[in-house]
């Protein structure tokens, strides 16, 4: 991890050569609700990954309809929205546009939108939650019922986990997670997505 060798938990001083002990998580989830229905949701987070990045990746469905067949474009790159969270706030637009001339084909347009550049004014994030506190502001903090939902959501998950110990994957540091999360895409031809998930916004 950058340019230096580290050491998994695993080699960690300590720790049980056979522990256990999760430190990558990928789900997929569904909202039930008539916003949300049909469409997945893909979370994925770890420890000692290849680089310290959130990122919010977005993609648009295809229309129902084939609005360019037989044609070269028959079947469109999908449109996507991302969203840099951290250490670096950024946003990315990226469009399928038609190429200059006569064929129909198309390409990748990306617009940036970043806030990346770090001036004399910036602070870190955890100053601005620290004067937040200070402050009395609780805008940016979870309210006691997320909390309580979101428990709701990973105790099934942690609870089925403790049953079954002998089938967490391991992943070498500075890597990006087990190869088999990726089996989480392959039903929704979004394997893409295990890219958007790179620390693509810079």
């Amino acid at each position: 991890m950058k340019g230096e060798k580290a050491s998994g938990y695993l080699d960690e001083l300590g720790v049980a050569p056979n522990s256990a002990t999760e430190t990558f998580a990928a789900l997929k989830l569904y909202i039930d609700n008539w916003r949300w229905r049909n469409v997945p949701f893909y979370l994925r987070t770890g420890k000692r990954m290849a680089q310290s990045n959130s990122l919010i990746s977005i993609r648009f469905k295809h229309p129902p309809q084939q609005l360019f067949r037989q044609t070269a474009i028959e079947q469109l790159e999908p449109n996507w929205i991302l969203l840099n969270i951290q250490p670096s706030e950024c946003l990315r637009v990226e469009l399928q546009v038609k190429q200059a001339g006569l064929e129909m084909l198309t390409q990748t347009e990306r617009l940036d939108a970043s806030t990346c550049a770090i001036g004399s004014s910036r602070i870190d994030a955890y100053e601005a939650l620290i004067l937040d506190v200070i402050a009395g502001d609780h805008s940016l903090f979870l309210r006691s019922d997320e909390v309580s939902w979101a428990w709701k959501v990973v105790d099934p998950v942690l609870k089925l986990w403790s049953t079954e110990r002998d089938f967490i994957q391991t992943y070498p540091a500075g890597s990006w997670g087990p190869s088999e999360a990726t089996r989480l895409f392959d039903r929704d031809h979004c394997a893409i997505l295990a890219d958007h998930s790179l620390p693509l916004l810079s």
